[in-house]
């Protein structure tokens, strides 16, 4: 908000929350389009609910506490970002919002959630680790690290290639090239030994240089081109463009008669987007045009897991359900059969409520901090989930997982108030202040540093280092019910318009004998100049003069040539000479009389 005579911007913005209660409302997020079939299995009567794709997530916190849960339906972590993932991870831990993924070919560790924040929210691990035969892999990360990747680009694109290191298992063959107008072998290509090491390798690259693709990427595919494994891929990360006389095609085609398959990530809107996008169409791979950097490690992550296709389940069978609460009486008639789920590891605390006959969770569920969390690794659209989707109880068993969903608000009247200080005074009618688990996190989702000072059995002080804008506040007491309220710390007072002080301003005068000046009369504040800091002079008539006596000596040169001016100034250097003879000759007979 601006007004007149208004020059501070800091006091430019107000903001303010209203928490209103209102019924419970869920979001689903989902990039079909044909619609959210979970939308369509709980029915327009049950919870209030809202679908949104992907691109439009929100990146504020607010956006995400006006609902209660939050359903992932096969979306890929790259179209997130870690930036949003930080931000639903601070709602479903310190805000209690419910939060489950659901299947499908873009999800969990093949929609690169590994080391994610929303894979440590979920019940399960991205990682496989049960009693998989998974193929032998080669795999050449060939990476930009020329001057335009300075900065964040570089930092993110070396986290991803160190996410992808640690998916590999140990004998997994790993390459790592570095390039910028040559390439750089970073690590041989050959079985991964030690785990630590290749990432601390590749951790310390440093930017700097032009931009060569082509004998970088010759040299992946060399390295490639004899090994016996099933699986031979390339990741190919660049920002930037590489003119080249030689062919990619031909390169790729025999790569691909070596079963060498290529994927390239295009970073910024300043790379070859055209020339990545066809390199890894002929490379029988996928293409990523990157403009949210923070993408770039989920990117990885998913062609990592991409590249073995072992982590899709696709034989039917009947899933084994165990005792839950909320959950068996869906099953009491039967267990329908399941066709396919991506498979991931069950964590340590979660529980189970259905897993395959490979003892891989399908469903499981655990509490996150003050939010509930469940994994479903087969898929909402009846592909995957087979006779599920079929199934008598297929709307109960979406609304049973809603339901366990949903926070438990705390219905106590807490009273939080800024005061002049800048601290937070929080009033509790139960006299339970010492009790009190208390939470602050910003609008970017970062939970804020808090001091805590119990002033009263029913009052205590929290200082907060924020910076002005939202605060949302989360109370708890150990109940498992959540109290939540938004709060805006102001802007700082010395920004604040105030009228000024003619009391002050008049003793100040009277002191010392001065005089109080009237905003009316501008004249009489300014005082006028009795010295000129400088002034201007003319300089024409002396560039008059120059000329005159350049023209004449231009005359003179041209009429008489430089022979004339150098024997005129021989001939007086001549007579020169001659009167100081004559002068020493007249002194000398003059001392001559004077002796005789």
């Amino acid at each position: 908000m601006q007004v007149k005579d208004d020059a501070i911007l800091e006091n430019n913005k107000l903001t303010s929350v209203t928490m209103v209660q209102s019924s419970p409302k869920l979001l689903i997020v989902n990039d079909r389009e044909e619609g959210s079939p979970i939308a369509n299995a709980l029915g327009p009567n049950s919870i209030d609910f809202d679908v949104i794709s992907s691109t439009d997530l929100p990146n504020s916190l607010s956006s995400y506490l006006q609902y209660n849960a939050i359903i992932f339906d096969n979306i890929a972590g790259f179209k997130v970002g870690e930036a949003k993932m930080g931000v639903i991870e601070q709602a479903v831990k310190n805000f209690g919002v419910g939060f489950m993924m659901v299947g499908g070919e873009s999800s969990f560790g093949l929609g690169g959630y590994y080391k994610t924040p929303i894979e440590q929210l979920l019940p399960v691990e991205m990682e496989v680790k049960g009693k998989h035969q998974l193929p032998s892999l080669g795999l050449v990360i060939v990476l930009d690290r020329s001057g335009s990747m300075q900065g964040a680009k570089i930092q993110l694109a070396k986290e991803a290639a160190a996410r992808s290191v640690e998916l590999l298992r140990d004998g997994d063959t790993l390459g790592f090239i570095a390039f910028d107008d040559r390439p750089w072998e970073v690590i041989e290509t050959k079985p991964l030994e030690n785990r630590e090491e290749a990432v601390n390798t590749i951790l310390s690259i440093p930017p700097g240089g032009g931009t060569e693709i082509y004998s970088s990427l010759e040299m992946a595919y060399k390295n490639l081109s004899d090994l016996d494994l099933q699986r031979k891929h390339i990741i190919l990360l660049t920002d930037g463009q590489s003119a080249t006389s030689n062919s990619y095609e031909e390169l790729i085609e025999e790569g691909k008669g070596n079963n060498i398959t290529l994927s390239t990530v295009a970073i910024g809107s300043d790379a070859d987007a055209n020339l990545l996008e066809d390199l890894s169409e002929m490379g029988s791979g996928r293409f990523y045009s990157v403009i949210d950097e923070t993408t770039i490690p989920s990117i990885l992550s998913r062609e990592t897991a991409m590249i073995t296709r072992t982590y899709i389940e696709d034989n039917p069978f009947y899933p084994i359900i165990y005792q839950a609460d909320g959950w068996n009486r869906l099953f009491e008639n039967g267990v329908p059969q399941m066709n396919a789920y991506i498979a991931t590891t069950a964590k340590q605390t979660a529980m189970v409520i259905a897993e395959s006959e490979k003892e891989d969770p399908v469903l499981a569920e655990w509490q996150y901090g003050l939010g509930r969390t469940i994994a479903f690794t087969s898929d909402s659209t009846g592909a995957w989930t087979g006779d599920w989707a079929r199934w008598d109880e297929w709307t109960n068993f979406w609304q049973t997982a809603v339901s366990k969903l949903l926070p438990s608000y705390n219905e106590t009247a807490y009273d939080i108030r800024h005061e002049a200080n800048g601290s937070f005074v929080i009033t509790d009618p139960t006299n339970k202040a010492a009790f009190l688990d208390i939470a602050v996190v910003n609008e970017f989702g970062e939970e804020l540093e808090t001091q805590i000072e119990i002033l009263s059995a029913s009052r205590a002080r929290v200082v907060v280092e924020a910076d002005p804008g939202l605060v949302f506040f989360r109370l708890s007491d150990g109940s498992g019910e959540i109290f939540q309220a938004g709060l805006t710390v102001p802007y700082s007072k010395e920004y604040e318009q105030n009228p000024p002080n003619d009391t002050l301003l008049t003793q100040i005068t009277e002191k010392t004998g001065g005089k109080a000046l009237s905003i009316d009369e501008p004249s009489e504040v300014f005082r006028e100049f009795t010295v000129k800091g400088s002034e201007r002079q003319s300089i024409t008539n002396w560039l008059i003069f120059i000329s005159l006596l350049l023209f004449f000596i231009d005359i003179t040169l041209r009429r008489f040539g430089w022979s004339f001016m150098k024997t005129t100034g021989k001939s007086k250097k001549v007579k020169e000479n001659k009167t100081v003879v004559e002068e020493t000759n007249v002194s000398q007979l003059l001392k001559e009389l004077k002796r005789k």
